[in-house]
């Protein structure tokens, strides 16, 4: 006993001591995925132990996704070696429910919402949009929100579960599309990726769970839709919920 409990204190004092050391805190889950995102491309990704997978983003080398393998109980680390010389160091602590899904070290400015309390603020505005939504299993997931801060664009969605079964997602996919696609119209496709992420990554049953995206501005022309592709983590009960040209490029500012 007297020997766990010296384990335990020493990756208490091991975590304390790289906090001391200017590493930033990292938590990781098992059912949501985590983004760190760099001012250039990485060169390397170096994982404490092998509680956590970590994959660098394909057409977008600068950001690399990470999630737990396993619930633990200790601290370990990340390192990312930057093309430009950086090295960043992190803690990394287990969170079921991490407060934070993308990290943005390029700086405070560049980083959009920082805290809980801005996000409470932002879903706490109130449903401001009727007509964006898809349903089904039991399932509503409706677009409540879209405006545009301090030159980002904010996409609030919540999903309400009246089914029996929790439904957990993670990575959901946006992409900017024609809006009709025929064999004699030029099909036009571009992956989006928000800048940071905040909210639900599960719902329980009967519950219901807020999610805020934030994006680098959007602008879509005639044609043009941004579709929000949301998929179930290892089920079937995925949906697609799709923005118009004015639904975007007439968000009003705040």
């Amino acid at each position: 006993m007297k020997g766990l409990m010296s384990i335990v204190i020493m990756c208490l004092l091991g975590c304390r001591y790289m906090a001391a050391e200017g590493c930033d805190t990292l938590s990781v889950s098992l059912t949501q995925t985590v983004h760190l995102r760099f001012a250039s491309e990485l060169k390397y990704v170096n994982l404490g132990n092998r509680s956590m997978v970590a994959k660098i983003i394909d057409g977008s080398k600068d950001i690399v996704a990470i999630k737990a393998r396993e619930a633990f109980d200790y601290c370990t680390s990340v390192t990312c070696l930057e093309s430009n010389g950086q090295m960043h160091t992190f803690v990394v602590r287990y969170d079921e429910y991490p407060s934070s899904l993308l990290i943005d070290t390029r700086g405070k400015e560049r980083a959009g919402i920082e805290t809980v309390s801005e996000i409470a603020d932002i879903s706490g505005q109130g449903k401001k949009l009727y007509h964006l939504g898809c349903s089904g299993y039991d399932i509503s997931l409706q677009c409540d929100n879209i405006f545009i801060k301090d030159d980002m664009l904010y996409i609030s969605i919540s999903l309400k579960n009246g089914s029996q079964v929790s439904y957990e997602f993670d990575d959901p996919r946006f992409s900017i599309e024609s809006r009709k696609k025929t064999k004699r119209s030029l099909v036009y496709e571009k992956s989006v990726i928000p800048r940071c992420v905040y909210g639900m990554g599960a719902v329980e049953p009967d519950g219901e769970g807020h999610i805020v995206f934030g994006f680098d501005k959007i602008s879509l022309v005639k044609g043009q839709v941004l579709r929000i592709f949301i998929y179930e983590t290892g089920g079937s009960r995925n949906f697609v919920l799709t923005l118009g040209m004015n639904d975007i490029n007439k968000a009003r500012r705040i």
